[in-house]
């Protein structure tokens, strides 16, 4: 922790804070460093703090609210891969000032990230744009080629909120979003992935929780490859045809199962003769 960010805690009145919240401000000022910036990953702060990820996320949200801290996301559109989030400090600027309307950014910020021991792989600015993170009950959508992957409109974080209700390990979050993301990518299919998951989920039952995959290294190591894929629901046009060959072929329970007005379609579609359901006893 610096003597900065130490001095600027001890100033907070106590009142302000609930418990939670504190212990998560108090494990930001000690991964605070003047030069380099503050870039812990949200399981570092899980794993010191003992909160759960909603609660780790409601009090950011609500520290950031209570303008004690700034949030905002790295993305490198290069390697079109998020980078992990900066946050920065009340002791480093005065958030009381209104954001600027531009660009949602800290007013006075010209931070460039450096590599740290708790962040991992950083980018600069210089190369990429910054996004401002929103709190976790309206989260900000970045640029995300995932979302290209299947269609306009496509809806990543509910799919993805879908695939981990049906996974039985959650690993880390912002692993499996990001393993997610490369998979969708690389050209893999929704439902393929969420089928995949959910047999495996079924063929789990009743084993230990260390022996199964956690859902980052599932998704990483293209697991659901090992399942086939979901066949596609059969259409009115598959089942009439299918009906149709029936027909002419004679067998033998189409003439119980067969009602007059789906032979009159059958007949109105050109897929059957009149003389072709007679023979087979379709009246």
């Amino acid at each position: 922790m610096s003597h900065k960010a130490t001095h600027w805690l001890a100033g907070i009145e106590p009142a302000r804070l609930t418990h939670g919240e504190f212990r998560v401000l108090f494990h930001l000022c000690d991964c605070h460093n003047p030069s380099q910036g503050c870039f812990p990953k949200q399981a570092y702060l899980r794993d010191k703090t003992g909160l759960s990820n909603g609660g780790l996320n409601n009090a950011l949200a609500a520290l950031e609210e209570k303008r004690l801290i700034l949030r905002e996301k790295t993305y490198d559109k290069a390697k079109k891969k998020r980078g992990p989030t900066h946050y920065i400090l009340g002791c480093d600027e005065d958030l009381t000032q209104d954001l600027t309307p531009l660009n949602g950014d800290s007013p006075n910020s010209t931070f460039q990230p450096n590599l740290t021991p708790l962040s991992g792989q950083t980018y600069l600015h210089s190369g990429g744009v910054s996004i401002k993170e929103e709190p976790v009950k309206e989260p900000v959508k970045e640029p995300c080629v995932s979302q290209g992957a299947t269609h306009t409109g496509f809806d990543f974080q509910n799919f993805l909120d879908r695939f981990m209700a049906i996974y039985p390990r959650g690993g880390d979050p912002e692993a499996t979003e990001d393993a997610m993301k490369a998979a969708l990518d690389g050209g893999a299919d929704p439902d393929h992935i969420l089928a995949a998951a959910r047999a495996y989920a079924d063929e789990q039952k009743g084993n230990k929780p260390q022996y199964l995959a956690y859902s980052e290294n599932w998704l990483r190591d293209e697991r659901w490859k090992r399942h086939s894929a979901p066949k596609p629901a059969a259409t009115e046009d598959d089942v009439l045809a299918k009906l149709a060959e029936a027909i002419k072929a004679r067998m033998p329970w189409v003439a119980t199962t067969t009602s007059a007005a789906k032979a009159r379609d059958l007949i109105r579609r050109g897929l059957v003769t009149e003389a072709e359901c007679k023979a087979a006893g379709v009246l």
